[in-house]
């Protein structure tokens, strides 16, 4: 078993770069990757994607890559604005002229002028940080996989404690059904017998009626729906694979079948059982939520 919720993290040097890939996932019904890379990585975004959904069945997982260029490796391309800088000698020297001053302009002197030299950054040769990025992105998987299972595994000790629970309530509500029937039928031959008073009425309908009555409180077909229910709880917990859909379904099966109990018995004590299986199937699922 896997929580959704997760961090992991991993490095790779390239020989221009450093890579930091980062690995978050949280609760969410159904899968949404989203990946956060360089623009100069736009080409591999379909392939980051595929890793996760390899890994991951459940949760918004942001998968976050950057990039720090090595600056000893960086390279910059300089070009001279050639038109520019014989315009500004041009002027210079006419300048000089009317202003009677010898001498032309030196290098020195054009190289300080403004915009004269264009520095730009040489795009690097991604080629050789392809397989750097993908060491980084199966370190942060691995990472945050493994936090996932250790989460996990938290989760189902905490899920196999109250489906032990359940089945214990189960347990105790069968063993206390033969009372409540017959608390029931006395129930309903002194209500009937009040109504009745000294009428004189056919002595085997009554009977009937009171037995139908009684047949109406009966779950025991509650009770073996929830133990197949139950065990089938008891079963997905314990699978290794993503079972979080599966558990959420069966939870809703297991509190329909504990509402029908509470609707058709009058015990209280049977009442009370099931308002405490009822809080921990709300336990339960709240914890589902967190489950792949």
């Amino acid at each position: 078993m896997r929580s959704m919720t997760g961090y992991g993290s991993g490095r790779a040097d390239a020989p221009a770069a450093r890579l930091t890939v980062e690995v978050r996932g949280v609760n969410q019904r159904f899968l949404d990757v989203k990946v956060a890379a360089p623009r100069e990585y736009a080409a591999w975004e379909s392939e980051l994607r595929a890793r996760v959904r390899a890994q991951a069945e459940r949760g918004r997982i942001e998968l976050t890559v950057t990039r720090i260029p090595v600056a000893a490796k960086r390279r910059y391309r300089v070009a001279a604005q050639r038109e520019l800088a014989r315009a500004y000698v041009a002027e210079a020297r006419a300048l000089g002229r009317t202003l009677g001053m010898a001498g032309p302009p030196t290098l020195a002197d054009v190289l300080r002028l403004p915009e004269l030299l264009q520095v730009s950054e040489r795009p690097p040769e991604l080629g050789a940080e392809l397989s750097a990025l993908r060491r980084a992105v199966a370190t942060a998987l691995a990472v945050f996989d493994r936090e996932r299972r250790r989460e996990g595994g938290h989760l189902a000790r905490d899920m196999r404690q109250r489906t032990t629970a359940l089945v214990r309530t189960v347990a105790r509500i069968r063993r206390r059904l033969p009372q409540a029937l017959a608390a029931l039928r006395e129930r309903v031959h002194e209500r009937v017998a009040r109504l009745l008073g000294g009428i004189d009425v056919d002595r085997d309908r009554v009977v009937h009626e009171v037995v139908a009555l009684s047949e109406r409180g009966d779950i025991t077909e509650e009770l073996v729906r929830l133990d197949s229910h139950l065990a089938a709880l008891a079963a997905a917990v314990r699978e290794r694979g993503p079972v979080g859909k599966r558990i959420e379904f069966l939870l809703q099966e297991v509190h329909r079948e504990f509402n029908t109990i509470g609707s058709k018995t009058a015990d209280l004590t049977i009442g009370e059982l099931v308002l405490a299986a009822k809080g921990e199937v709300e336990k339960l699922r709240e914890q589902v939520q967190n489950i792949e």
